[in-house]
């Protein structure tokens, strides 16, 4: 076995970088670990990303975004079944977030593209001998496909500091600021694998754990760094 795509391991605020590609950064007690990487088998690139409290345990502002994702991906998983598209995924999981990002006081309106400023690439792709494999994303989905889910989740503050300052961006960043600065830093991924078999969806990646309580006993039983209070 070999990777089947360089891992990606970004901690703290680097979590909320897509593909950050530095390891260097020292773990601090309350930080994400976000974690892409997976090994090819027997000639298939699966792609796998998991986020992990460093201190054993989500925080909730953590655990508002983490729900919100894991909501996402349970909704695209219930989209993805013969006859439907990679595409018909996307959209469920963008009009997941842009709900709840409403809710979080993330974004102002769901009328428009505001969700692209947290959300900031397909929710699905095809995998196989490449793990972005080809294929039209609009094609009807078969048994014997291959592919992934995965929202994702990236609160960054210099997402508002590069919107222009035009008058409607002006009254956005006004209302939604409170809302960024309590969430910023905070990067959250959840992608598994998956093959549409003639019963159903199957969950490749099904031994790693999801839900939040999978992931803090997961940590239990590794042992983590202190927490240094809830934020």
């Amino acid at each position: 076995m070999s990777w089947a795509y360089p891992s990606i391991v970004g901690s703290g605020p680097n979590a909320t970088i897509l593909h950050y590609p530095h390891s260097d950064r020292q773990m601090l007690a309350g930080d994400l670990l976000l974690v892409d990487a997976a090994c090819n088998f027997q000639y298939m690139s699966p792609d796998i990303t998991r986020t992990y409290p460093v201190s054993g345990t989500f925080t909730p502002v953590q655990k508002d975004i983490y729900s919100l994702v894991l909501r996402a991906q349970d909704e695209g998983m219930k989209v993805a079944r013969s006859g439907s598209s990679l595409a018909a995924i996307h959209n469920r999981i963008v009009e997941v977030f842009k709900e709840g990002l409403l809710r979080l006081g993330l974004i102002a309106d769901t009328s428009g593209e505001q969700y692209r400023m947290w959300f900031t690439h397909s929710a699905a792709h095809y995998i196989g001998i490449d793990v972005h494999d080809v294929g039209d994303r609009t094609r009807a989905l078969q048994p014997g496909m291959s592919f992934v889910i995965e929202p994702g989740l990236y609160i960054r503050q210099a997402a508002l500091d590069a919107l222009p300052r035009t008058s409607a961006n002006v009254a956005l960043i006004e209302k939604i600021q409170p809302a960024v600065t309590k969430y910023t830093g905070i990067g959250i991924r959840i992608e598994d694998s998956f093959l549409l078999e003639p019963s159903g969806l199957r969950r490749l990646s099904s031994a790693v754990p999801r839900t939040i309580e999978e992931v803090e006993s997961f940590m239990r039983e590794r042992g983590a760094a202190p927490s240094t209070g809830a934020r």
